[in-house]
């Protein structure tokens, strides 16, 4: 049997069923190519366990995702996933392979990114448009598509999540500095845009973890100290869109500067 097991984001977000799933498979994996775990999670995962987790590449869980699955025909294997196995990944691609094979599968839910970051904002989440993902560019790969999808969330006065992206082989978050200049880049390449240097945002860093931290801030102060302060943390920009009297309340006090006699 095949056993997805969400990881949540932060060191205790992995539930007595995630726990028990885990310590009863016979083989254990996890995957770290989505998103970062935090320093020793895993460690701690595999001493509660009693075993240790073997790493999958991508192409382990995409082009290889047939082989992958074989191994669940007559042992039970647990594939361990940071945040929830169901969103925004293509974790989906292995049940349909395992339905495929007739071979069963299961799947352990645990906090995302999604609804932490949501939740933590203060904004309505049914006002929320589709995502965006601000990715790193490159030499010959500089897509700026996000632009284009945030800009049409704002007209319709919907929020947008962004993501942003891991370096692929060091699984490196993007800096705030990074994030800044590929949108400030996006922009002069699409003067029309309704977003600008000075559109309202919120960066939050390491979502549900210890160290988490919100800062209202603009796009073009995505390069000043504060967010500077964040850079190695899993960061996500929130744009808010048209905001009702009990939203603006909300921002209002995430975004209050905090007292420094406290």
């Amino acid at each position: 049997m095949l056993f997805l097991v969400g990881l949540g984001l932060g060191k205790d977000d992995l539930s007595l069923s995630a726990m028990d799933t885990i310590r009863h498979c016979d083989l254990l994996f996890v995957e770290s190519y989505t998103a970062t775990l935090p320093s020793g999670y895993l460690e701690r995962v595999e001493a509660q366990a009693g075993k240790k987790a073997e790493a999958l590449a991508r192409g382990d869980l995409e082009e290889r995702a047939k082989e992958t699955v074989a191994l669940a025909k007559d042992k039970n294997i647990v594939i361990l996933v940071p945040g929830d196995p169901l969103i925004a990944t293509t974790h989906g691609i292995l049940l349909n392979e395992a339905r495929g094979q007739g071979i069963q599968a299961r799947v352990v839910h645990a906090p995302s990114v999604f609804s932490v970051v949501i939740g933590e904002s203060g904004l309505d989440v049914y006002k929320f448009g589709p995502t965006a993902t601000i990715p790193f560019w490159h030499d010959n790969y500089r897509p700026v598509s996000f632009l284009d999808l945030i800009g049409r969330n704002l007209e319709a006065g919907q929020h947008t999540l962004a993501l942003l992206d891991l370096e692929q082989k060091t699984a490196r978050p993007m800096r705030s500095g990074e994030a800044k200049q590929i949108v400030v880049d996006a922009l002069r390449a699409n003067p029309k845009s309704s977003i600008t240097a000075g559109t309202r945002i919120l960066l939050i860093a390491n979502a549900a973890r210890d160290d988490a931290r919100t800062l209202c801030i603009s796009i073009g102060e995505l390069d000043s100290d504060a967010a500077r302060q964040q850079d190695g943390k899993l960061l996500t920009i929130v744009f808010p869109g048209k905001t009702s009297f009990a939203e603006e309340e909300s921002l209002s006090r995430i975004c209050a500067p905090s007292d420094p006699s406290t």
